[in-house]
This record gives C-alpha cells, sequence and structure tokens, in this order.
C-alpha cells in the first residue's frame, strides 16, 4: 500500500471508531421508547441507564493514557473495540434486569471512553499539519454518522415492529424492537475490530518507547546540574486547563447528555410517536451534513473561529427550545405539532452549529493542545472531566426536569455556553497550519 492509500485506509479506520462513538450514544434514543414503554424501571431508574454509557466513558478514559503509553496506540484502540462488542451481548440479554443492562451500557460507554482518548491522539501523532485538521475532523463526523445510523435503525425498528407509544403493539414485540436496535449497531463495530489489524504504530510512540530504550531522560542541564522538566510549569498547565475548559463546556451544551432524549423531548413537545422518530433523524442528519462542511473549513478557516461562530449558533439554538418549552409549561400553548417542530428547528439550529463548531475543534483542541511529555495522561484526565460532565447531565436529566422544567434546563445549557464562547473568543490560540512541536513552543 502507497503512504497515500495508507493515510486514507488510517483516516478510514480511525472514522469507523467515531461511528462505534456515535452509536454508543445514539442507540439508547432509539431503543429508549420501547424501553420506557415496557415499563421496566422508573423515571430514576432510566436516568441511569441512559447515563451509564457516560459514566462508563468516564471510567474508560482513566486508564486510555496508560495502555496508549504501555502497549501503544494501535494495541490500546483494538481493546476499545473489543470491549465494544463484549457490551451489546450483555445488554440485549439483560432483558430488562436492571443491574445487567446498567453493566452493559457501562461496559459500552467504556468502549467509548477509551477510544475518544486514543484515536484522536494516534491521528494527531500520525498525520501532517496540512491535513491533521480534516483528518481527526473524520473522527467527530463519522461519530455524527453513527447518530444517523442509529437514528434511521430507529426509523426502520419503528415501522416494521409499529410504534412504542401503540397500544396495538404487544409488549412482547416491544421487547424484540428494542433488542433490534443494539444488535444491528454491533455490525460497524465487528468491521472495525478486523479493520484495525492493517493498521501502524504511531510513530510518536515508537520513537518515545525508542528513547526510553535507550535511557534517553527528558530533562536540561543547568549551571552543570541535571534539572528534570517539571510539569508544574506555564507550558504544561496553560494548555491543559485550556483543554479541560473546552472540553467540560462541550458537554455543558447538553450534547451527548440531550440527544439521549431527543425522541422523548419530541413527544413531549408535540411530536407522536414515529413523528418524533423523524425529527431525531431530520437533527442527525443536519449534524452529519455541517460536520461536512467544518471538516471542509477547519483546516482554512481555523479552529478558534469555528468555535466562536459555532457557539453563538449553540446558544440560539438552546433558547430556542427553552423558550418553545416556556410557552408549553406555563399554559400559554398546548402541545401541538406547531410546538413540536419548533423545538424540532431550535435543536436543528443547536446541533448544527454544534456540529460546524466545536464537534469537529473538540477533538483537535485535545490532541494539539496538550504536550507531547503529557498528552496521553493529559489527553485521559481532560476527557474523564468531559464525560463526568456529560454523565452528571445524562444521570440527571429526568429529575432536573421533574425539579424546574425543560425550560429551565435549556436556559442553563445555554447559559453555560455562553462561557464556552467566553473561552473560545479571548484565551484560545490559533493552531491552524503548526506543527505539534510549534504548538508546544508557542505556550512556552
Amino acid at each position: 500500500m502507497t503512504e497515500k492509500g495508507y493515510i486514507k485506509y488510517l483516516m478510514a479506520m480511525a472514522g469507523l471508531g467515531g461511528l462505534l462513538y456515535g452509536i454508543d450514544v445514539g442507540a439508547i434514543a432509539s431503543a429508549l421508547p420501547y424501553i420506557k414503554a415496557l415499563n421496566y424501571f422508573t423515571d430514576a431508574k432510566l436516568s441511569t441507564v441512559v447515563g451509564a454509557v457516560l459514566f462508563g466513558s468516564v471510567i474508560g478514559s482513566l486508564p486510555a493514557g496508560v495502555f496508549a503509553e504501555w502497549l501503544g496506540r494501535r494495541k490500546a484502540i483494538l481493546i476499545g473495540s473489543v470491549v465494544f462488542l463484549v457490551s451489546i451481548p450483555m445488554i440485549v440479554l439483560s432483558d430488562g434486569a436492571y443491574g445487567m443492562m446498567v453493566a452493559g451500557r457501562f461496559v459500552q460507554g467504556a468502549s467509548a471512553g477509551l477510544l475518544g482518548v486514543v484515536i484522536p491522539m494516534y491521528l494527531a501523532e500520525c498525520l501532517p499539519p496540512e491535513s491533521r485538521g480534516k483528518g481527526t475532523g473524520l473522527f467527530q463526523l463519522f461519530l455524527t454518522i453513527g447518530l444517523v445510523f442509529m437514528a434511521l435503525v430507529g426509523v426502520g425498528v419503528t415501522k416494521f415492529f409499529g410504534a412504542a407509544d401503540a397500544e396495538a403493539v404487544s409488549l412482547a414485540t416491544k421487547a424484540v424492537a428494542w433488542k433490534t436496535v443494539f444488535w444491528l449497531s454491533a455490525i460497524p463495530g465487528v468491521i472495525f475490530f478486523f479493520g484495525i489489524f492493517g493498521l501502524k504504530e504511531s510513530p510518536t510512540w515508537l520513537k518515545r518507547r525508542a528513547d526510553k530504550a535507550a535511557g534517553v531522560v527528558e530533562s536540561k542541564k543547568e549551571d552543570s546540574t541535571v534539572v528534570k522538566d517539571s510539569l508544574f510549569q506555564k507550558k504544561y498547565i496553560y494548555p491543559f486547563c485550556l483543554a479541560v475548559i473546552v472540553l467540560a463546556c462541550t458537554q455543558a451544551t447538553g450534547i451527548n447528555s440531550v440527544l439521549n432524549y431527543s425522541v422523548d423531548i419530541f413527544n413531549k413537545s408535540g411530536l407522536p410517536g414515529i413523528v418524533g422518530n423523524y425529527a431525531d433523524t431530520a437533527i442527525k442528519i443536519v449534524n452529519l451534513v455541517m460536520t461536512v462542511l467544518a471538516v471542509s473549513l477547519v483546516d482554512r478557516k481555523g479552529r478558534t473561529f469555528l468555535l466562536k461562530m459555532g457557539t453563538l449558533g449553540i446558544i440560539v439554538g438552546l433558547s430556542g427550545v427553552g423558550a418553545n418549552f416556556f410557552l408549553i409549561e406555563h399554559g400559554i400553548c398546548a402541545p401541538s405539532q406547531i410546538t413540536g417542530w419548533a423545538t424540532a428547528i431550535s435543536f436543528m439550529v443547536f446541533i448544527g452549529f454544534y456540529a460546524s463548531g466545536p464537534g469537529v475543534c473538540v477533538w483537535l483542541a485535545l490532541s494539539e493542545l496538550m504536550p507531547a511529555r503529557i498528552r496521553a495522561n493529559g489527553m485521559a484526565i481532560a476527557l474523564l472531566i468531559n464525560q463526568g460532565v456529560s454523565t452528571t447531565i445524562a444521570s440527571l436529566f429526568y429529575p432536573w426536569v421533574d425539579k424546574v422544567g425543560y425550560a429551565w434546563v435549556f436556559f442553563t445549557l445555554a447559559f453555560f455556553t455562553v462561557i464556552y464562547f467566553i473561552t473560545a473568543a479571548f484565551f484560545m490560540p490559533e493552531t491552524k497550519g503548526r506543527t505539534l512541536e510549534e504548538i508546544e513552543e508557542f505556550f512556552k
């Protein structure tokens, strides 16, 4: 295989990793209406089932840096794919047993946490600067394809088995329906597993391993004394804190958490049955289209431009959803097709601007900002905080809504995005076209 051909293969495989990440997030949205209709769990337990995948992602991201440094990036990615494949039968065979379903969702999330750390790192280390933005953007692009794939699976399952809220559909049929959603999600995982064997190891990791074998220590000589390069320096702390804030604010928009509940939210706002699935598919197609646009722009317009534009649009979209529910919850208007589609359109604005800004740039920020010495563990810690925020929102979503209503939930998420905009506008350096070494030098 030629070098150019291998880079295409590398991008395709990294994209499939993003696809699995999207499936981890999107599968429950299609299955949730059926699981809810079966009355397996209370709303609080349902929130835990939804949030378990995000909590698993938190835990999965913890050893990701250690695995990536110890075993290499390629083997760490392989472990992530195996964990994903193990999770599917755990979920399906739970048959509504709360403990096993939560455990299966947790394991599924662990694969997302591991892949979410290692794949962007692997791409940043393997791709040249001029294509790093586009290549890393493919991870997010395929993540959105994974969301669309699961939304289409939801539509297909609903058409084949019947809507979750249809009384004519038996409980046994509804049970088969949600299990079918998860079985179909395993297909890309099998393709990804076998494709990993064609990948090469990261040259950065191979060099670091060779340096360690040769006894090379990162240090500097000063007055004839060897002084270790302290981690508590601005060149390490500033980019690390910046990456943490960007990742935490990304999840504070509610993106992963809210997408898990999208069909149910549309039903609550006035779109009945399968119409909610159609709206869910529509927003995920918008997500896909805008991600394609962002991938084409990220190496031309730069990261900070897309982040500023994207966060402003997110604020508008979230505020629109909040305003629609404010009208419904205060009795100004009743839920209807009009309020339902108004909510869906506001969601499209939210998702579209997320995809065109943070969706692509967040993975770049994670992989580009971290200096080489702390990249593996720094990325793991940053993603841990990222997924911690996501898990908290997802796990407490229904209780939060019960306490304050949908309107104030979405208004609060819009407020968090204002903080995100300020960070992107005033504190983020532009990394477009710079090598990883040049970016690290900037922070010195």
